[in-house]
């Protein structure tokens, strides 16, 4: 009989711990429900307190945490509980929720890996099919994006190469006709120089020709006197 009673004394704390844990579990289950994340997370931690390796407790605490948009955080719980599932219908969803924080983050690829990985556990999940076509949408968009954005870039550096181009052609050009004008401008001056030569003489003569006229007009004729 007091070996009996003595057993009973040492389980006393093991169930009072058991049933702690629950406690709080439910407690953060109920807050959850009425979307007080935060208040719920405080349960959660509070039951793996009384047991650290309480899966539904840290599931649920991972949870919590994605819905107060802490993504970096919730994917480092998930990837941690990967090794503490129990079947494969535990792990599917350890998986799918995993993806769905990467998938916050915009890490496409690494949360099409979970999708498939929490698919190969449990094929017949229909929301993980449906994330999963998102999340590879998601992606193909996103590759479109890059690949617009790297053609564009490589446009705009052919057209510079194009501008540079024309500038030299054209600055070549111009110190072309630069190298000319002063030629033409001399054969110009000559030109009109020549005329100009040729207009002087041609008053010059006939300027000549006028004096010359008046000269013969203006002459006196001596008359001979018959004495």
């Amino acid at each position: 009989m007091m070996r009996i009673l003595f057993v009973f004394i040492l389980l006393v704390p093991f169930f009072g711990n058991a049933q702690s844990k629950k406690n709080h579990l439910r407690n953060g289950n109920d807050l959850y429900e009425d979307s007080l994340f935060n208040d719920a997370e405080m349960k959660y931690r509070k039951s793996l307190e009384k047991d650290q390796d309480y899966f539904a407790a840290s599931y649920n605490l991972a949870d919590a945490i994605y819905k107060q948009e802490r993504y970096e955080e919730s994917s480092a719980l998930f990837e941690a509980l990967k090794d503490n599932v129990k079947d494969k219908n535990q792990l599917s969803k350890v998986y799918h929720n995993l993806g769905n924080s990467l998938l916050k983050q915009q890490k496409l690829e690494e949360s099409i890996a979970a999708y498939k990985d929490a698919l190969r556990n449990n094929p017949t999940d229909k929301d993980t099919r449906h994330n999963l076509a998102l999340a590879q949408q998601m992606l193909k968009q996103k590759q479109e994006q890059q690949e617009q954005k790297k053609n564009e870039k490589e446009n705009k550096k052919d057209e510079q190469k194009e501008n540079q181009q024309k500038q030299k052609e054209d600055k070549k050009q111009e110190q072309k006709e630069q190298e000319q004008q002063p030629q033409e401008k001399e054969d110009m001056s000559k030109e009109t120089a020549e005329k100009m030569l040729e207009a002087l003489q041609q008053q010059e003569k006939e300027l000549q020709e006028k004096l010359q006229k008046k000269k013969v007009k203006g002459k006196k004729v001596k008359v001979l006197k018959d004495w």
